[in-house]
């Protein structure tokens, strides 16, 4: 800048542009220096001692923060933003993600009726006063994308209870957690710990090992997006809730979908998974880009809602409170999995 007078290099006591240097500055400036090295030093330290994850019996296997941190640098993030993420006190490694994804992520069938999931019959009825409420957003998807109310808000029933249903899990420590498997040796070490005859889970084979590791490299690109739409949405990612899958929102879309499939339904400018008028648009241009139409045959509608979740239990019951909503079954009493 014209007229700024430049200081000497503190190393070697040249002058750049003219100006001078305060007796003492290079050693401050070294003093400085070293200080900040040190600081990262320490926290690098505890960021190693903290993530050294101990299986059940056993010395520690895996620095499992910085595995995640060099797997999402991998990805072509900041190594200087992931370690202060992967240095917030609020994220551990928790194995158990691990064993709720491989085991545990199939829909809960009635049993009473197993092709079924379990349906409030309330939530059934309060379907025409949720469209109500939502009339712009279910306009914006029956015009757009040529998807009824009734599918979207049948899928929204299943998937959330219409927005109501309790999210639990910490979704950056989901996917930090699962993304631990792709670690060979630490995937036999979790898998292992939990054969103490006390667990309900299989003992594993070449299937559930296979499936760890796409897992683990399914949750690697979850997180990476996840931490790309926590900064589109402007939230913290460490705050972000979901199921233990990393589902987010109403609509229960995973980071990567809704970045791919995800619209402004309220007409603010932006694209939010926890917003309904949104989740309700993106069901909408999902299901257009599976196939879904009207008036298409039940077997084109039963693949497009499976492209949505893959279970058939899921499709029947979607499709069973779709009939409902739409009154094509003349009102019948609902299946028995329905009721409670």
């Amino acid at each position: 800048m014209k007229g700024m007078k430049c200081c000497r290099d503190a190393r070697s006591g040249k002058t750049h542009r003219g100006g001078y240097v305060w007796p003492g500055a290079r050693a401050l400036i070294v003093a400085l220096a070293a200080s900040m090295v040190l600081i990262a030093s320490d926290a690098y330290s505890q960021m190693r001692a903290e993530s050294a994850s101990v299986p059940a019996g056993g010395a520690p296997l895996l620095d499992a923060k910085l595995f995640v941190e060099d797997l999402l640098v991998s990805k072509g993030h900041k190594r200087t933003h992931i370690r202060s993420l992967m240095l917030d006190p609020r994220l551990t490694i928790d194995n158990e993600f691990i064993i709720k994804n491989l085991f545990h992520s199939a829909p809960r069938p009635s049993a009473k009726q197993p092709e079924y999931m379990e349906v409030d019959p309330k939530l059934i009825k309060r379907g025409p006063q949720f469209v109500q409420e939502h009339t712009s957003a279910f306009a914006l998807a029956e015009q757009r994308f040529g998807v009824s109310p009734e599918i979207i808000t049948a899928i929204l029933i299943i998937e959330t209870k219409l927005g109501h249903y309790p999210m639990k899990y910490d979704v950056f420590r989901a996917y930090a957690s699962l993304c631990t498997a792709l670690d060979a040796e630490y995937l036999d070490s979790v898998l292992k710990s939990h054969q103490d005859g006390s667990s309900s889970i299989p003992a594993p084979d070449e299937e559930v090992y296979e499936k760890a590791r796409k897992k683990g490299a399914w949750a690697v690109n979850e997180l990476s997006c996840l931490i790309e739409l926590a900064a589109q949405v402007g939230i913290d990612p460490m705050t972000i809730r979901g199921s233990f899958a990393g589902a987010l929102g109403p609509a229960q879309f995973i980071p990567s979908s809704f970045i791919k499939y995800g619209v402004d339904g309220n007409g603010d400018g932006r694209r939010n998974p926890f917003d309904m008028d949104d989740a309700i648009a993106s069901i909408g241009n999902y299901l257009k880009l599976s196939g879904w139409k009207e008036d298409a045959p039940l077997e084109k509608k039963r693949q497009a809602v499976w492209a949505y979740n893959h279970y058939t239990i899921y499709v029947n019951t979607v499709m069973m409170v779709y009939d409902r909503l739409k009154g094509l079954k003349d009102r019948e009493p609902l299946p028995e999995a329905a009721q409670r």
